[in-house]
């Protein structure tokens, strides 16, 4: 395929502002995590493969460096017969906590955000922690919510295109305090199985993490630190429907993950990447040779096999890398701590940043997005 240039660069309509992140309070070192890991299965194993857990989760489970450290809300859910009502009841109270954290200031309860998008696929119970907190802030009446659910860790792409169409559509009404609100409570943890030891399973179990954030879409020209959204882009890949899901079964959620994901993402990728780069008006080969790529970590080999693919520097991808060592696979919260690092490391205004992430489907989910400082 020709890789299409393009000078024209796009005019952005939104700009996502003001990230937040909540730590969930149990941090444990990786060592730790396979550990319990490792005892959780055993217990559940039959007598005649008891011996065989440890070698297998040493086999198959992530391993520092690529991940040294996790964060949980929970941990316990998968060593006993907790229902699924139970993780689901677990979840909310958690989740209104997350967001009393963030919003319980004056400033958020005198100026609440005209659309609250609430993001997650790791438990849902309606009322949700969404309306909950609108109603104990009396915002019933000036902010409209909407929940994205069960998308999976592609999640935070989708929901920044809801934000695109709800501040497009304020137009001339909306001022500079109008704002949609994008808030992630992911709690993977609740949903750990100790009675599937498959290899898939035991991957999956020693990469997910539980992470919450909050991040605001704002008109261009009221952002102050944040990124101008570009472009937004989706492909479903041919023939790979059964490459991963993500369902409900007996005792919590469990994801299917095949080991087809990694070299099915890197041969559509780079023809992916030259439609996406292209509606975003940047030229293509100087996108690859000098953006940053928030590249989500659906694993360690996720991350190698895209930055082998386009031959990108550990420069452009250190970020991607990082958040994956010190907190795991967060699903749809992943990408904004990424986008929520390069902030916090100063990266120069001006700055592409492009966003990958890939889910069920299967799924690629691309962005392009442009750096601003306006602090002085």
């Amino acid at each position: 395929m020709k890789e299409t240039q393009v000078t024209e660069q796009r005019k952005a309509l939104i700009a996502l502002t003001d990230f937040q992140s909540v730590l969930p309070p149990i941090h444990l070192e990786q060592e730790e995590t396979l550990e319990r890991l490792t005892a959780m299965h055993a217990a559940r194993a039959p007598d005649d493969r008891k011996k065989s857990v440890a070698p297998l989760v040493k086999r198959y489970g992530v391993k520092p460096p690529k991940i040294s450290s996790r964060r949980f809300e929970a941990v316990d859910f998968g060593e006993r017969d907790a229902t699924i009502q139970e993780r689901a009841l677990f979840f909310n109270d958690q989740a209104v906590r997350v967001f009393k954290t963030v919003y319980d200031n004056e400033a958020s309860q005198n100026h609440p955000p005209a659309h609250l998008i609430h993001v997650t696929c790791t438990g849902y119970v309606s009322p949700s922690a969404a309306q909950l907190t609108a109603n104990s802030l009396g915002w019933g009446d000036t902010t409209r919510i909407t929940h994205a659910y069960h998308m999976g860790c592609y999640a935070s792409l989708p929901a920044v295109r809801m934000a695109e169409g709800y501040i497009s559509a304020l137009g001339d009404r909306g001022d500079k305090t109008s704002r949609a609100d994008i808030f992630h409570t992911e709690m993977c943890a609740l949903h750990m199985n100790p009675s599937n030891t498959s290899p898939e399973q035991l991957v999956v179990q020693s990469l997910f993490a539980d992470g919450h954030i909050k991040y605001s879409a704002v008109h261009p020209t009221h952002a102050i630190h944040g990124f101008e959204v570009l472009t937004i882009r989706e492909q479903i890949l041919s023939e790979s429907q059964n490459d991963m899901t993500w369902i409900t079964a007996d005792g919590g959620m469990q994801m299917t993950l095949s080991r087809e994901v990694p070299s099915k993402i890197a041969a559509e990728l780079r023809p992916f990447l030259t439609k996406l780069i292209a509606e975003s008006g940047e030229n293509f080969a100087e996108t690859l040779k000098n953006a940053i790529f928030a590249i989500h970590p659906g694993g360690p080999k996720i991350i190698e096999s895209v930055q082998e693919t386009l031959e990108l520097s550990e420069r452009q991808v250190e970020a991607s890398k990082e958040i994956l060592k010190h907190r795991g696979n967060m699903s749809s919260a992943t990408l904004p701590h990424v986008w929520q690092k390069l902030l916090e490391a100063a990266t120069p205004p001006g700055t592409i940043v492009v966003s990958l992430a890939f889910g069920p489907g299967l799924t690629i989910f691309g962005s392009v997005f442009r750096t601003v400082d306006r602090r002085k």
